[in-house]
């Protein structure tokens, strides 16, 4: 039994190594403010999209539906927010930071915070994020963006030495 316990826990692990292509597994913990190449669940974009990503050099983004407003308030208190998806893409080896310059925003990658409700305050995100790709593939993470109203955000994604505007805009729903 314990053999066979063995067996299929190596099996298991050398098939997960293979599908993440080397990646680190996700449960590792990631810098506080980054994600990093071991929170890929993904390699890009599904089929269809193109039109809606906005590119920047390495970094792609891809804002999705703005969501209803939460049917409870926050369990800590506070001003409760509505959110829309955020999906980023990071090309191979690359390193950037993304900030969001639309007042009453904040963005929320840290997976630590996520909640089941889907009630959160502005406070719960971050104004910026930095975003490690993998060394050998892309890497694509969804978080979101937290608004206290504006669906179209001014953003600013900084590699290199500089820092490059580009501006989302969350979908409507029908």
């Amino acid at each position: 039994m314990r053999r066979t316990l063995l067996a299929a826990t190596a099996l298991l692990l050398s098939g997960c190594g293979a599908a993440t292509g080397g990646t680190i597994p996700s449960t590792v913990r990631e810098p506080p403010g980054q994600r990093v190449c071991a929170g890929a669940n993904q390699q890009d974009f599904d089929a269809g999209l193109d039109d809606r990503v906005v590119v920047s050099g390495p970094a792609a983004l891809l804002a999705f539906g703005l969501a209803p407003p939460p049917s409870a308030p926050p369990s800590g208190g506070g001003q409760p927010v509505r959110g829309f998806k955020l999906a980023v893409r990071a090309e191979p080896g690359a390193d950037f930071t993304v900030t969001t310059r639309t007042a009453g925003t904040a963005l929320l990658f840290d997976r630590a915070k996520y909640r089941r409700d889907n009630a959160y305050t502005l406070s719960d995100g971050t104004p910026s994020y930095r975003f490690t790709g993998c060394a050998d593939q892309r890497a694509l993470w969804v978080g979101s963006v937290l608004t206290t109203g504006p669906a179209k955000v001014e953003l600013s994604i900084r590699y290199g030495a500089a820092d490059h505007p580009v501006t989302i805009t969350a979908y409507a729903r029908k």
